[in-house]
């Protein structure tokens, strides 16, 4: 189904004042926004839903729907307003990053170690969250759990990462092999938590903000593995390997299939990959932050 941008009426502007992204009807959703989005800059314009990029209506039933207008439009629909909130985060990141013409998203784990950002990718139940939550519970800067933008993705000047503001979450109950620094950081910073998620709001100090960057460091596909027993391993991958392994985690409807080929295949040439083997989180990190030489502030 075809439908039209709003017409008339107010809007909620989020994000940099020079591009914007546009959003008609988000009024029901903007408290509980906080919980899965911080540090964008919002404004309402008056007489300004005319264009906009997100609408977000109810219909019968009570139905919440977040519509989204860009690059791979799409309609959404949730029963409740906390869900829905959850859906317009997704839908204010991938607007943001499809209106810039150099950026994409990656769904992956992300941390500040070293000279720069330890990027993790992998499949599904990898580990991306969960060694990243590792890297931030001993002192390393957080930049994202779950997704990061990165640009530029041609040219020649160097690939950064730019957190997207999204805020981290771990799934409940945490491991065993978790260990103390992870358990007392969720305590610490966690915001709501349900039965199965802690959804968690960490300080400035432990966690990038919207629109904080810093060059991309490493590329690392994660291997988890069933041995608990078995080390931590970390060692170069091909460049092939983290082609592959970053087509499966970039998402940027705004960019031909050609085109993201390849910006994947030259970000993998111009960032060192490797490849990670892993059973225990704790050691993944520890690993991590010994081959990158990274230093904990605390």
């Amino acid at each position: 189904m075809t439908t039209e941008r709003p017409q008339a009426g107010a809007a909620w502007h989020f994000g940099p004042d020079d591009a914007p992204v546009r959003v008609a009807g988000a009024e029901a959703l903007l408290a509980h926004l906080p919980i899965f989005l911080g540090g964008w800059p919002l404004r309402r314009v008056a007489g300004a839903a005319s264009g906009c990029d997100v609408r977000v209506r109810t219909e019968a039933g009570g139905v919440i729907a977040v519509e989204t207008f860009g690059p791979g439009a799409a309609v959404l629909r949730f029963d409740n307003e906390m869900d829905a909130a959850n859906g317009l985060a997704g839908a204010l990141v991938a607007e943001y990053v499809a209106a810039r013409a150099d950026t994409v998203c990656l769904h992956a784990g992300s941390a500040l170690v070293g000279a720069g950002l330890c990027v993790l990718l992998g499949v599904s139940l990898a580990g991306k969250s969960s060694v990243a939550m590792q890297l931030a519970a001993s002192g390393y800067r957080l930049f994202g759990d779950d997704r990061l933008a990165v640009r530029p993705v041609g040219g020649d000047a160097p690939a950064e990462g730019l957190c997207l503001g999204l805020q981290p979450k771990l799934r409940l109950p945490l491991p065993d092999d978790a260990g103390p620094a992870l358990a007392g950081f969720v305590e610490s910073y966690t915001e709501i938590r349900t039965e199965t998620v802690a959804y968690l709001r960490p300080w400035d100090t432990e966690a990038a903000g919207f629109g904080d960057t810093a060059p991309l460091e490493a590329l690392v596909a994660l291997e988890r593995g069933d041995d608990g027993d078995a080390p931590a391993t970390l060692e170069p991958a091909p460049t092939a390997e983290i082609v592959r392994a970053l087509l499966s985690n970039v998402f940027a409807a705004h960019m031909t299939a050609e085109t993201l080929v390849t910006a994947m295949t030259r970000l993998a040439a111009c960032v060192p990959g490797y490849r990670l083997r892993w059973t225990s989180s704790r050691a993944a990190a520890r690993l991590l932050a010994d081959a990158l030489k990274g230093t904990s502030p605390r």
